[in-house]
């Protein structure tokens, strides 16, 4: 847009900046600040309750992980034609004990399933929070632009007051009067083209947060406050090691390979039987007393070996997908502290020297310009300057909002 938008943006700015929205105090609307909608999130997205229940599901598994397994109830019958030999029925119940430590590598396997699954779902949470980030950054800019071309609006027609008593005085010209107007109209063709845009995402906030798409939402009113500068790279990378959710999960997920691996291994190892029960014999004596004992007996016929070979596959597997999660969550990091430090310096330069230098030039044409110095071209060509100038310092912000939103969620939490 190319309108009288830096006269427009110095009353934005300066001591009368208006904001899409205002503060409601402690019962502000859905929309006004980024915490709500994250919070809300936590209660209705269906993606994050689900992750929530696959976690206590594998919770619910491992109690039982170390468990035996059934006992087995069995009778049999002996039955001899000479009175002289013992005949009877033999009721016995079987328990089957693993030995040599199986039953705690299996609660040890299934305890690290559980923690690979609350990595899982500290990452759907982390990676939601960021998408919303992300968009409410984008609503809030959208938000302030439309504001911003509100005021331009304003701006132009006492622009073209003043161009149209200049020309009534017999100091100006015609075109001056049409350059106003076109500016007017120019300023709310673009807001009608930024209202699409905000409407646009706006439905995406509603669906990240588990709302209708055409629910309302209130007009933000800030931005999270975060300080200028975050720590150094090494730091971010050490809290990344530490908390990183992924990351987690991958060392879970080696630690249930392990412990499956010494499990495979013990294959080999054979299990102990023991059974006992009542001796009812047919011959109306007393009742005896069976007892049995018995082992199993690894025999390699293919089965243990195949399962040390898998286990030990599985084993590197989840080493390489931990080794090759880190070098990526490192890459990315190392980007996005970059892209940070970037954005930090455009804004610092634009906000504390372009911005106040566009304003200074046009507000001088426009002083010039009401005392009948030039035509309304010069103060307009300023304020294209200006409005550029802006532009580019709400890139800059949005963009730090996009780098910290993928920061925070690679080092597992906020800043």
């Amino acid at each position: 847009m190319r309108t009288l938008l830096a006269a427009g943006i110095a009353i934005v700015i300066t001591g009368g900046a208006i904001h899409p929205a205002h503060a409601q105090g402690k019962g502000q609307s859905l929309g006004t600040t980024l915490e709500g909608l994250l919070a809300i999130s936590r209660q209705l997205s269906p993606s994050l309750r689900a992750a929530a229940l696959d976690t206590a599901a594998a919770a619910a598994k491992a109690e039982g992980a170390d468990a035996l397994d059934d006992p087995m109830l069995s009778a049999s019958y002996q039955y001899y034609r000479n009175p002289n030999v013992f005949s009877g029925v033999a009721v016995t119940v079987t328990q089957s004990f693993p030995l040599w430590g199986k039953r705690d590598l299996r609660r040890q396997a299934a305890l690290a399933d559980t923690a690979a699954t609350r990595g899982r779902e500290q990452s759907a949470r982390d990676e939601s929070d960021e998408k919303i980030k992300i968009a409410f950054a984008r609503y809030y800019a959208l938000s302030r632009q439309i504001a911003v071309n509100r005021n331009i609006i304003g701006v132009a027609r006492r622009m073209n007051a003043a161009a149209s008593a200049r020309y009534g005085q017999g100091g100006g010209n015609q075109a001056d009067i049409i350059q106003a107007l076109s500016e007017e109209t120019t300023a709310k063709i673009e807001i009608a083209r930024l209202e699409g845009d905000r409407s646009s995402v706006r439905a995406r906030l509603n669906t990240l947060i588990a709302r209708p798409a055409d629910a309302p939402l209130a007009e933000p009113v800030r931005l999270p406050v975060r300080g200028t500068s975050g720590p150094p790279l090494s730091l971010l990378l050490e809290r990344a090691r530490t908390a990183n959710p992924a990351l987690s999960t991958g060392s879970a997920e080696r630690d249930a390979a392990r412990a499956r691996q010494t499990l495979a291994d013990k294959a080999w190892y054979p299990d102990l039987t023991i059974g006992a029960g009542p001796l009812i014999q047919t011959n109306h004596q007393p009742v005896g007393v069976a007892a049995t004992i018995g082992i199993n007996i690894p025999v390699p016929w293919g089965r243990e070996a195949s399962q040390q070979r898998e286990a030990a596959a599985a084993l590197g597997a989840s080493e390489l997908r931990y080794d090759a999660a880190w070098l990526e969550i490192q890459g990315a990091l190392a980007e996005s502290v970059a892209r940070l430090q970037a954005a930090r310096s455009t804004e610092n330069l634009l906000r504390r020297q372009a911005l106040p230098q566009a304003r200074a030039s046009m507000q001088s044409l426009l002083a010039g310009y009401s005392e009948g110095k030039g035509d309304l071209g010069a103060p307009i060509a300023a304020e294209h300057r200006a409005h550029d100038v802006e532009l580019l310092l709400l890139k800059a912000e949005l963009d730090q909002q996009v780098e910290l939103a993928a920061i925070e969620r690679l080092i597992g939490g906020p800043l």
